[in-house]
C-alpha cells in the first residue's frame, strides 16, 4: 500500500498572515515608486520658470512700447493708468508663479538644497506648508482679480453692457475672496480640533 500524503490543515490566521504580508509589501513597493517619481514634478516647475521668463519677455516689451509712448507719443491720463495695471497684473501673475514654483520644489520634491546658510531665501519658504501655499496663491490671485477690476472698471465706457462685464468681473473677485475666508476659515477649525 502506498503512502498518502496528507496536507497540513488549512488556517485561516496564515492566511490572513500571508495576505497581509503581500499587501504591506506591495504598499510598501507603490510608496517607494511614487516617493521616488517626485522628481518628475521638477519637469513641472522647470515648464513654470519658462512661463516667468516668457512673461518677462512681454513685461519688458511692454514697457518700452509706454515709455516709448510717454517721451514721443501722446496718452491720456485714463490710458496711462491702464497700461500701469497691465503692468502691474502682468508682475502679479510673474509672482505667483514664483511663489508656487519655489514653494512646490521646497515641498514636493527637496528640501535639501534650501539649507545651506550662504544661500538667500526667504523667510516664508522656512515655514512654507501646503495651508500657507493654499492662502497665499489665493491672496495673490484674489490681488490680480482686483487690478484686473480696476483695469476692466477704468477702461469701460458706461454702456449697458460694459456695466454687465464689471459687474460679472466684481462678482468673480467676490468670489475669490469668499473663497480665501473659507480656505482660512476650514484651516482655523482644523487647528482648533487638534
Amino acid at each position: 500500500m502506498g503512502r498518502w500524503y496528507s496536507a497540513p490543515p488549512f488556517s485561516f490566521d496564515s492566511f490572513n498572515r500571508t495576505v497581509r504580508f503581500i499587501m504591506e509589501k506591495l504598499l510598501a513597493s507603490v510608496g517607494s515608486l511614487l516617493y521616488s517619481m517626485r522628481f518628475t514634478m521638477l519637469f513641472f516647475y522647470v515648464g513654470l520658470v519658462t512661463i516667468i521668463l516668457g512673461i518677462l519677455g512681454k513685461f519688458v516689451f511692454e514697457t518700452y512700447k509706454l515709455m516709448n509712448t510717454l517721451l514721443f507719443g501722446e496718452l491720456s491720463k485714463i490710458d496711462l493708468i491702464i497700461k500701469v495695471l497691465e503692468l502691474v497684473d502682468m508682475t502679479m501673475v510673474a509672482q505667483l508663479v514664483w511663489v508656487v514654483a519655489l514653494a512646490g520644489v521646497s515641498l514636493f520634491v527637496t528640501t535639501g538644497h534650501f539649507n545651506s546658510k550662504t544661500m538667500e531665501k526667504p523667510d516664508w519658504l522656512d515655514h512654507v506648508n501646503t495651508y500657507n501655499l493654499k492662502l497665499k496663491l489665493a491672496f495673490a490671485i484674489i490681488s490680480i482679480s482686483g487690478v484686473h477690476a480696476l483695469k476692466t472698471y477704468l477702461s469701460g465706457q458706461l454702456t449697458l453692457e460694459n456695466i454687465q462685464i464689471v459687474t460679472m468681473v466684481a462678482v468673480i473677485h467676490f468670489t475669490f475672496v469668499l473663497s480665501a475666508i473659507g480656505i482660512s476659515f476650514a484651516e482655523r477649525l482644523t487647528r482648533e480640533k487638534h
